[in-house]
């Protein structure tokens, strides 16, 4: 049981499990690693600290997808920070300026995310690096992008995903579902079909780009 902040970012971020241990992001800006046999308490590391003069300005949530690699956990926190976690002892390896109030995609080599400006970076998972950013999609709210094959895809406000070559960046298709917020990550299948769903309730499906 935790409390809350008296202001927090509407949501929260669904566990996340690995190995003996499940992860959790939480509204004050802190991921903790807790034991699946008993639910004790492994670990706990702050992603953001929640400073400022008012609620407003020490909104710290992290709410997102959380990315669990082979010795790292990842997190993004909505007051602008993203870290890379030991999964063993729960310090950070690196923190980088960018976050957002979705969470993180993951490559074999990259982080995805979207910020709270509309702009799509991908950052190196080993340093935190910006490998690039993509800033046309300005204050359209994106989603959490997914992996579409080689594109990371993001949604948005007006109803439109988004295809963004994983490699550079660049905007390489877009389609609109109807003219209804999509505010879900779009899920991509094992058989590489990609679904997102609007605030209205239409589903489309797209296969994998050839």
């Amino acid at each position: 049981d935790r409390g809350l902040p008296n202001l927090s970012v509407r949501g929260n971020g669904a566990p996340v499990a690995g190995g003996e241990l499940v992860y959790l992001g939480y509204d004050d800006g802190s991921v903790i690693a807790l034991r699946l046999a008993d639910g004790l308490r492994a670990w706990e590391q702050l992603v953001a600290e929640p400073d400022g003069r008012n609620e407003l300005e020490r909104l710290a949530d992290v709410d997102g997808e959380l990315q669990v690699g082979l010795s790292e956990l990842y997190a993004t926190s909505f007051r602008g920070q993203t870290m890379a976690i030991s999964l063993a002892n729960g310090r950070p390896l690196w923190n980088r300026d960018v976050g957002s109030y979705g969470g993180l995609a993951m490559t074999p080599d990259k982080l995805l995310v979207a910020d709270q400006a509309g702009t799509v970076w991908a950052l190196d998972r080993t340093n935190g690096n910006a490998l690039w950013k993509q800033e046309a999609l300005a204050r359209r709210w994106l989603t959490t992008p997914a992996v579409h094959g080689n594109f990371a895809v993001v949604a948005d406000v007006e109803g439109y995903l988004h295809w963004l070559r994983l490699d550079d960046g660049q905007i390489v298709a877009r389609d609109r579902i109807q003219s209804s917020p999509i505010r879900g990550t779009p899920q991509v299948s094992v058989s590489g079909m990609l679904v997102a769903l609007t605030a209205e309730g239409k589903l489309a499906a797209y296969p994998q780009p050839q």
